[in-house]
């Protein structure tokens, strides 16, 4: 579903974000092929929560080092219907040891989105896979593997909003996973990111080329720790003005009271700004 390229580790919160353009482009060229099969699945229903292996096809191998097969968590909302088109939350967790669970941190953000009427989901190695080699190629692969596996499950779910969300590492993660869709012509609708101290989606949009008037109608929303003395609330007034300098025309920044943890705060309120957002655009 995306395109890839080759990016560099985003390891642990104080390191630089180092993903060089070739690798980003290795993901793209890989992404563009075409032909994969879904999975079957059963039937997603209202109000629940699935989950379920799928193996990656071979289009994805080289991204994906040893992982073979992905685990992915599906959360419907309480008025879903497969007749109807669906916005997805794509969530992504750091890489740092013991909390590099996307599909636990999709658990933490689960009740927030699906009230706000999304279905969320987040996709991990059935394996362990050591910190050095959790790089972005490998958390494309999965996520691009889910998304196929859900493509049939409702109507329209291939032209789907896409919203992505991480904290802290995840939150890079999913800066670069929003433009890395977008060079395949996603619609996003939108980019989440809490904890964080470097700023990942101009950076990302501008190495893969995506950095045009559209992605810069994108609403980007920074939830801050107002207590967090790793990812500062400075470090996130820093970020939103970095994103206004780039052009970037839709930028909130909000503050929870807490430090540096995962908290769902304000994703409700985002991910209602981000459809209406993305109905105006459409």
């Amino acid at each position: 579903m995306l395109g890839r390229k080759t990016i560099g580790p985003m390891r642990t919160l104080n390191r630089s974000a180092a993903i060089s353009r070739r690798a980003a482009l290795g993901v793209l060229m890989t992404a563009a092929s075409a032909g994969r099969h879904a999975a079957a699945l059963p039937a997603l229903k209202a109000d629940e929560l699935v989950q379920f292996r799928v193996e990656l096809p071979v289009d994805l191998h080289e991204l994906a080092g040893r992982v073979r097969v992905a685990k992915v968590a599906v959360a419907t909302p309480a008025a879903f219907d497969r007749a109807q088109p669906w916005r997805v939350l794509i969530v992504n967790a750091t890489s740092d040891p013991g909390f590099q669970s996307s599909r636990d941190l999709m658990m933490a953000y689960r009740s927030a989105a699906v009230g706000a009427g999304w279905v969320a989901l987040a996709a991990v190695p059935d394996t362990e896979v050591p910190q050095e080699e959790d790089l972005l190629p490998l958390r494309y692969a999965l996520a691009s593997v889910a998304m196929d596996a859900v493509n049939p499950q409702w109507r329209d779910a291939g032209r789907a909003g896409l919203a992505f969300a991480g904290f802290s590492g995840g939150a890079k993660y999913a800066g670069w996973l929003a433009a890395l869709f977008a060079t395949q012509r996603a619609h996003v609708a939108g980019i989440f990111l809490s904890g964080v101290n470097e700023e990942p989606v101009a950076t990302s949009a501008r190495q893969l080329k995506v950095l045009d008037d559209e992605y810069r109608s994108v609403p980007v929303f920074l939830q801050a720790g107002r207590s967090d003395s790793v990812a500062t609330p400075s470090h996130h007034r820093e970020i939103r003005a970095e994103l206004l300098r780039r052009g970037f025309r839709s930028v909130r920044l909000e503050f929870a009271e807490v430090g540096h943890r995962v908290d769902a705060t304000w994703l409700p309120t985002a991910l209602d700004w981000f459809a209406a957002s993305e109905a105006s655009r459409r």
